[in-house]
């Protein structure tokens, strides 16, 4: 990748999500966190700056679009995209993220191509 800069947040709670994931930052050498849910995404964001969280939209406790309105409540969003995962999703999840606050929408199982590809944007 060619931006060393890169530095994400994965909200998941699904341990073969969060699995491949691990293995695509290493394998890339990106620093990030993993966070099972609100509460843990929350605690890390006040001692690391990320710039990308990725959201699963259904989480135990908060969903996702309530802890993106929670994280959004509590960082600057100019310096952070906020993106949408979910293995349960519509030909309107795409659009439906995007409308609710979402800066972008990541469909399950993540396809590491793609994937990278709005990692690189950043």
């Amino acid at each position: 990748m060619g931006n060393t800069n890169t530095t994400v947040l994965l909200v998941d709670d699904d341990p073969h999500t969060c699995s491949i994931f691990e293995m695509l930052m290493d394998h890339y050498q990106l620093p990030f966190w993993v966070a099972p849910n609100c509460a843990s995404a929350l605690n890390l964001l006040k001692e690391h700056t990320v710039n990308t969280i990725i959201i699963d939209l259904f989480l135990p406790g908060a969903d996702g679009f309530q802890t993106l309105t929670k994280i959004s409540n509590m960082i600057d969003r100019s310096h952070c995209r906020i993106l949408a995962t979910t293995a349960y999703y519509t030909k309107d999840t795409g659009t439906e993220v995007l409308n609710r606050g979402f800066d972008g929408y990541i469909p399950k199982p993540f396809v590491p191509d793609s994937f990278l590809g709005f990692l690189a944007d950043r």
